[in-house]
């Protein structure tokens, strides 16, 4: 019994610690030195060619959701780099486009049927739009002025 128990405890705690892991963050990170130039433009032929390695990271965020043992910064830098490598996924299942704004209806209404309203983004069991992050998350949990200033527009 006392075995089984420790057996169990074990698990408990392998899987408790796997889930509040923070995933790393080194495939985007090379992703953006490859893809985003000096001057801070993106070139998405790059990442389309990069999808595989783009979409293992996207992975790599969807099954690691942020956990609240994680620091604050921890945190609010996971949910900056889903809202911008997400975004960047947007645009490159779209491209070529000249705009963000180019995706979706041609008459769109805020908060209802705009790219940023397209809930496409699992992380964990839930799905996410780029609003939910911005607005939801971001700005309501975080409320730091220089969220506006890391976020993508595309």
């Amino acid at each position: 019994m006392k075995k089984l128990f420790i057996l169990w405890a074990f698990i408990y705690s392998f899987a408790s610690q796997a889930q509040t892991n923070i995933p790393s963050h080194e495939i985007y990170t090379r992703l953006l030195k490859r893809n985003v130039n000096a001057t801070g433009k993106v070139d998405y032929k790059g990442f389309i060619r990069d999808s595989l390695e783009l979409d293992n990271y996207l992975s790599l965020l969807s099954n690691h959701p942020p956990h609240k043992s994680w620091s604050r910064n921890d945190q609010m830098a996971y949910w900056i780099n889903a809202y911008n490598a997400f975004t960047i996924k947007l645009i490159t299942k779209y491209y070529p486009v000249k705009s963000i704004k180019d995706i979706g209806s041609s008459i769109q209404i805020p908060f209802v049927n705009t790219p940023w309203d397209i809930k496409f983004i699992p992380i964990g069991k839930d799905r996410y739009d780029l609003n939910n992050i911005e607005h939801g998350i971001l700005r309501k949990k975080f409320a730091d002025a220089r969220i506006h200033m890391a976020l993508v527009c595309a």
